[in-house]
């Protein structure tokens, strides 16, 4: 029967509307999934840098305070400042060359007067203390620094902004980023009026933090006012010293300037096409400070790192996606040519119909069965795509459940076999025994392979609800190590290194979850360390129940290549791997131990073994009940 096309196309189109929104929901869901995981490590290198900078930085210059207020304190300083007596300069001299000493990072050290002279200075210069001559001290009563600092309280310490030093009008080369702490020497202190002046220099600081530079991460520092205080293009920085007002972030970047307005603090932020995290730095002291208005620590990725990493993501997902819309297109114009041929039928059907209607009565007996051919014909096109349907899917299944359809069809096939045999009246005892037969080993087939896919299902089900459940509970050890087994089989396969496992049956009250997270842990380090690419090998997971029956050892041996002797003190310590050049952390074994002692309240050891390998060996109580937590 010959169907139009245009009908066909009709009908794919209307097949073709939800399966497209389908691919394109799954497509646009798959691309920002992997754009994540692409951005996932940036992300946290970030993290990292911005806790270890930032907590530098507070730390120097809470430092800095202490310093200040230590050095007004000291006893040479109280006797040589004595209000009673006129200042004991030459005291004052001795006692600030000596304390220059107390950090790498000063550079000067100053007393001025009530009327802003120096009346003291000593210049520190690549680790040399020098006293200036009489002659050169300075008057500073119109630099800022002197008239902030004496309008604070005795007991406060006042931080300057950060600027480049300047000496004798003229701007130290290379410039030298220069903060300076000050604390009021008064009346009130049974001292004489005048302002004590610390100058620290955080080139060293600066320069270590320009030295995180990376491929993927740029690092600056920004002041109050937005001026770049570091930055990758040295010409960008300090533009309120040079007198550039256009050399600030706010005109570049000014949706991002706009949240460091906002928040003092940002993680993973994505504008203008960069990645951007920030932390507002200023001092943290016990001593009593005049805060000042801090800096921004400022990371980043480069301005075309992102578009980088969306082409790569974005090309395998329309690929991908193409692909798949045209197989799947394929098949539904099948469907549709069936659909389309039913319809055909139908519409014969009506019109034959309606020239039977005025036939006498002697032929509605054989329309009627005509008319129940045609049902059975509607009904047979329906099974028809339908069957194609089925088809496609199946094909998506995994192995049991295709090992268990195939089985079903063999004996479909024989059942029809049978009933021909049966209606055509040629069944022999042979062909019913055969029969039973093939159906006794088919349905066992089917029953192992069906089984196999619940177990596996359960399997899973079990693992997941493990993982998230907070509350410990009673569970077998030697089911949870099975169910772990299976989720690491995928990687197995495709590995030379073997994994054995010897576990007693030991019913255990704990937390089955942090157990096979664990074990887990340990495996998959074991297949990421111990072995060198393609390296045949062997992972030997065993359990032994202890004596006393209330502790159990577990331990994960290997015989790959053992560990680093420099690495070997350190292995539980955050941020240690020898791995780092492929993407590891460092972060998993620090985990295991953290959870090992606090939450199964057990220990773990770690030990070399003779044949070069590594054993990783764990106490845990089978009864955390028994071990109250101790933290």
């Amino acid at each position: 029967m010959r169907v139009s096309k245009r009908r066909v196309l009709s009908i794919w189109f209307i097949l073709m509307l939800p399966l497209t929104a389908t691919i394109v929901v799954s497509a646009w869901f798959a691309y920002s999934e992997l754009f994540r995981l692409k951005l996932e490590p940036i992300e946290t290198r970030h993290n990292e840098l911005i806790d270890q900078i930032s907590n530098r930085f507070s730390r120097e210059l809470g430092y800095f305070g202490q310093l200040t207020m230590l050095l007004k304190r000291s006893g040479p300083l109280q006797s040589g400042l004595d209000q009673t007596a006129p200042p004991d300069i030459d005291a004052l001299e001795r006692l600030l060359v000596r304390f220059s000493r107390a950090s790498s990072l000063i550079s000067q050290l100053r007393w001025l007067d009530s009327a802003g002279q120096e009346r003291i200075r000593v210049n520190v210069r690549n680790g040399v203390t020098i006293t200036a001559p009489e002659h050169t001290l300075q008057n500073k009563n119109d630099r800022y620094y002197f008239q902030s600092g004496s309008s604070v309280s005795a007991d406060e310490v006042y931080y300057s902004p950060l600027d480049l030093n300047i000496e004798n009008g003229v701007l130290e080369m290379p410039p030298n980023p220069t903060l300076r702490t000050s604390v009021r020497t008064g009346v009130n202190d049974g001292l004489h009026n005048g302002l004590l002046v610390l100058n620290f220099s955080l080139r060293k600081l600066f320069d270590e933090v320009r030295q995180l530079h990376s491929a993927d991460t740029q690092t600056e520092i920004v002041n109050a006012d937005g001026y770049w205080l570091l930055h990758p293009e040295l010409w960008r920085e300090w533009g309120f010293i040079y007198h550039q007002p256009k050399l600030v972030i706010q005109n570049e970047f000014p949706s991002l300037w706009q949240h460091m307005t906002k928040s003092s603090s940002a993680r993973g932020l994505r504008i203008d096409e960069r990645l951007w995290s920030y932390a507002h730095i200023t001092a943290h002291t016990q001593e009593k400070t005049l805060s000042p208005s801090g800096w921004y620590l400022v990371l980043t990725t480069p301005p075309d790192l992102l578009a980088s990493l969306r082409r790569s993501v974005l090309l395998p997902t329309l690929s991908g996606s193409l692909l798949v819309m045209l197989l799947l297109g394929g098949v539904l114009y099948r469907i549709a040519q069936g659909e389309a041929q039913r319809m055909a039928l139908l519409e014969q059907l009506k019109a034959e119909q309606k020239e039977l209607q005025h036939t006498n009565e002697e032929l509605w007996q054989s329309l009627s069965r005509q008319q129940k051919l045609q049902d059975e014909l509607v009904e047979t096109r329906k099974l028809s795509s339908l069957g194609m349907m089925v088809a496609g899917v199946a094909h998506e299944l995994n192995t049991p459940t295709g090992g268990a359809l195939v089985t079903l069809s063999t004996l479909s096939t024989a059942h029809r076999q049978l009933k021909n045999s049966v209606q055509a009246g040629t069944l022999t005892r042979e062909q019913m025994q055969n029969f039973l037969e093939h159906t006794d080993e088919g349905l066992s087939l089917a029953q192992k392979n069906l089984g196999k896919s619940i177990e596996l299902i359960k399997s899973f089900k079990r693992l997941a609800i493990d993982r998230n459940q907070d509350q410990p509970s009673h569970f077998d050890l030697q089911s949870c190590v099975q169910d772990l087994i299976l989720t690491l089989n995928p990687r197995l396969k495709h590995s030379p290194v073997s994994l054995e496992s010897d576990i007693p049956p030991c019913e255990m009250f704990s937390h089955p979850g942090i157990v096979s997270q664990v074990l887990q842990n340990l495996i998959s380090n074991a297949l990421s360390h111990a072995f060198k690419p393609d390296q045949r090998g062997k992972i030997v997971l065993r359990g032994v129940l202890r004596e006393d029956g209330h502790t159990i050892q577990l331990s994960v041996q290997d015989n790959g290549c053992g560990i680093a002797p420099e690495i070997h003190p350190k292995l539980f310590d955050p941020f240690v791997t020898a791995g780092r050049g492929k993407g590891h952390t460092g972060l998993g074994l620090h985990l295991v131990q953290q959870w090992v002692t606090q939450t199964l309240m057990g220990s773990i050891q770690v030990s070399s073994t003779q044949n070069g390998g590594t054993c990783f060996t764990i106490d845990i109580p089978v009864s955390v009940t028994d071990h109250p937590a101790t933290l």
